[in-house]
């Protein structure tokens, strides 16, 4: 696959308006009906949603796309859910699906008001209408235009109570204008960019490009800037054009400016602080000397600030760590079997030759170290609570048993260990550094790298639904970032914490053999071009010197890394284009994106509709069944069985497929009887739904 058609997957769906030149849309214009996102809408607050009787549940899940995640009345078979939308909503067809025989009605108005009293704008759309137990029933009707809308549903049998698992509406979109993305439109002489576009609504709101007819491209002065048939945009010389692209019917149209200019960076985020608290677990011992004296390692007091420095510096000053508390530990928190280490037995220990005991107790997994009464005894909960502290550096000795990276709180998530989610009174993520400072800058340097890769890899799992996977033929940004030559010839950028782009084993970082990498790309993110270069150690080798680093190999690959790392404004598939963020306050990135997807995309609350996942059938099935689902174009797509623990069960099938409706069999023979989840990925966004094997 070509980088053009890998980067045509990267680029930002959601935009400012104001920031592209539009063609008139004259009369042209087509028209599609598709589903209100309610969800998105109550989200956001464009819609409130309540139910009477009120229940204890969330009131969200019927609109959550997933059928098999019910809202329960267990005391009333008669179930009222209200909308108010903030803005007038088209609606012209319902679907429910509950889980219970009944019937049904639906009512609209424009006031909450005259829905209540019957009078004005109110309407009775329909009423009595029966619908089945686990199953759809769609209701199709003339065009409302309303602010209130209103269900409701009485289950057939008498003191069973009522159980609805999804509801939507569904209405007329009328579309007028392709958008050129990415947006602002800016290259350099020379390299090429993929462009690709979006379709806008007659209210100004954006969605994938769903229509399968050919697109025209052309610019207005190709002397400047030329497009290829297939939408790659090269500059030619530098200057101000437009480029435009239509159906060939030319029944929607659209252009955007471009520059070509000679070279330019994305925008950067203002600097960040992360406030630190720094624990050194290195007593004075009874000779006077320190554990590091006594060892003759490196004194953990001149390590901070040297990793302060390296980070400010990689980072072009976005990444500034400010140590605000010191704790000069006389106790450790490692267990030896069962029993908190004393000093001097810890020391004992480590004049062993060869450190045999403890390497032993390490390995039968005799040494473990109490994050949770560690974090009690210092109040580093109560901090992070707080806002006193950001984030917890511990720099320990050999083999006192802490990870690399360590993540503690509520929704602690994998951070190159196993979350530790209770025992504390944390109500925030706190992340712990484990740091070592028998070794040099360059292994504790390290340890950050691999915070990064798993926070990455969570904010794309939940932005997208996809694991990493640097090899995908549909790849995330971050994906592409991780790429090497030895999995990809030729495609590689900038590589993970182990493997370098022309790394071919774990720390390869000194390999002298030059690669083709597109890693200087990502100063423009998400703006990714054709321009590569070849690289290797002379690359990143870290020629000023530092004598706390072991290797200048190692420490300068990763200054290269992290300084390639994306730290710039706004938000690209539904992930901050700062990635710092994620790896320093993972839960204030997650809301910052979703803040900044709608106040830059201002999507409304039409869902934009690329693709549909229906439910399979049979189901429940033994044990084979068919899953199907409805692409609005030709489309990469990926189609996966999950168990309920999250693993990985069986790829059903990954490949291109053509516009419209495709029933793809799953044979569950080799299963075991239960639920199992099918997730179908494409560049649109990804669905997920439930199915029962029964044997």
């Amino acid at each position: 696959m070509s980088h053009h058609a890998l980067a045509f997957r990267l680029s930002c769906i959601v935009l400012s308006c104001a920031l592209l030149s539009l063609a008139p849309a004259g009369h042209a214009q087509i028209t599609r009906i598709l589903p209100v996102d309610i969800g998105a809408a109550i989200a956001s607050g464009e819609a409130r949603v309540t139910v009477a009787p009120s229940v204890g549940a969330d009131s969200s899940k019927p609109f959550d796309g997933n059928p098999f995640t019910e809202m329960a009345l267990l005391t009333s078979d008669t179930m009222t859910i209200t909308l108010e939308f903030t803005t007038p909503v088209r609606i012209e067809k319902s679907k429910v699906f509950f889980w219970s025989d009944g019937t049904w009605r639906l009512e609209v108005a424009d006031a909450l008001a005259d829905l209540n009293a019957h009078n004005q704008s109110y309407a009775l759309v329909f009423q009595n209408r029966s619908f089945p137990s686990f199953a759809w029933d769609s209701v199709s009707f003339a065009r409302h235009d309303v602010h209130v809308v209103r269900l409701t549903g009485v289950s057939a049998t008498p003191g069973t109570g009522s159980y609805l698992g999804e509801w939507t509406l569904e209405g007329t979109v009328t579309f007028t204008k392709f958008v050129i993305l990415p947006a602002p439109l800016r290259i350099i002489p020379g390299v090429g960019l993929q462009l690709h576009v979006n379709i806008m609504d007659d209210k100004n709101r954006i969605y994938p490009n769903f229509l399968t007819e050919p697109l025209d491209w052309g610019s207005t002065d190709p002397t400047i800037a030329r497009v290829d048939p297939y939408g790659v945009a090269t500059g030619l010389k530098l200057g101000s054009t437009s480029v435009t692209v239509a159906t060939d019917a030319r029944t929607i149209t659209g252009s955007a400016p471009i520059d070509v200019v000679q070279d330019f960076r994305a925008q950067k985020v203002p600097p960040m602080t992360i406030k630190v608290a720094v624990v050194y677990q290195d007593p004075v011992l009874q000779s006077s000397n320190r554990i590091h004296e006594e060892f003759n390692w490196r004194d953990p007091r001149v390590l901070v600030p040297a990793l302060v420095r390296h980070m400010r510096e990689c980072t072009d000053s976005t990444v500034n760590f400010q140590i605000v508390q010191t704790v000069e530990a006389s106790i450790l928190f490692t267990r030896y079997k069962g029993t908190y280490l004393t000093v001097s037995k810890y020391v004992q220990l480590l004049k062993e030759p060869g450190w045999v005991t403890l390497k032993a107790a390490s390995d039968s997994g005799q040494l473990a170290f109490d994050y949770r009464e560690f974090v009690k005894y210092y109040q580093f909960d109560t901090k992070r609570n707080n806002g006193e502290i950001d984030e917890v550096w511990v720099f320990a000795a050999p083999y006192l048993a802490m990870y690399e990276s360590q993540l503690l709180g509520p929704n602690a998530f994998w951070w190159n260990s196993p979350p530790i989610k209770d025992g504390t009174a944390l109500t925030k993520l706190l992340s712990v550094m484990g740091l070592n400072y028998e070794r040099g800058v360059d292994q504790a340097f390290h340890s950050f790298g691999h915070r990064v890769e798993s926070a990455m890899v969570q904010a794309y799992y939940e932005a997208q639904g996809k694991p990493w996977d640097p090899k995908s033929t549909t790849p995330t940004p971050w994906d592409l970032f991780t790429r090497i030559d030895k999995d990809m010839p030729g495609m590689a950028h900038v590589g993970n914490v182990h493997f370098p782009p022309n790394g071919t084993h774990d720390y390869d970082y000194g390999n002298t053999t030059l690669v083709t990498s597109f890693a200087e790309n990502w100063y423009r993110y998400p703006l990714l071009f054709s321009q590569n270069s070849q690289v290797n150690v002379q690359t990143w080798y870290y020629t000023p010197g530092e004598p706390l680093a072991e290797g200048l190999d190692h420490l300068g690959y990763l200054r290269w890394f992290y300084g390639h790392i994306p730290r710039y404004v706004g938000v690209t598939d539904g992930v901050l284009n700062n990635w710092w963020t994620y790896a320093t306050d993972y839960e204030a990135a997650v809301q910052l994106a979703k803040a900044t997807s709608v106040r830059e995309g201002d999507p409304g609350s039409i869902a934009p509709q690329g693709f549909r996942l229906e439910q399979n059938f049979p189901n429940p099935f033994n044990p084979s069944t068919a899953i199907e689902f409805t692409l609005a174009h030709r489309s990469p797509v990926l189609l996966e069985v999950y168990n309920l623990l999250g693993q990985h069960v069986t790829t059903v099938m990954e490949g291109s497929l053509e516009a419209g409706t495709h029933r793809i069999p799953f044979d569950g023979a080799r299963c075991a009887s239960g639920v199992y989840l099918y997730r179908l990925v494409t560049p649109e966004g990804v669905q997920t739904r439930k199915m029962i094997l029964v044997k």
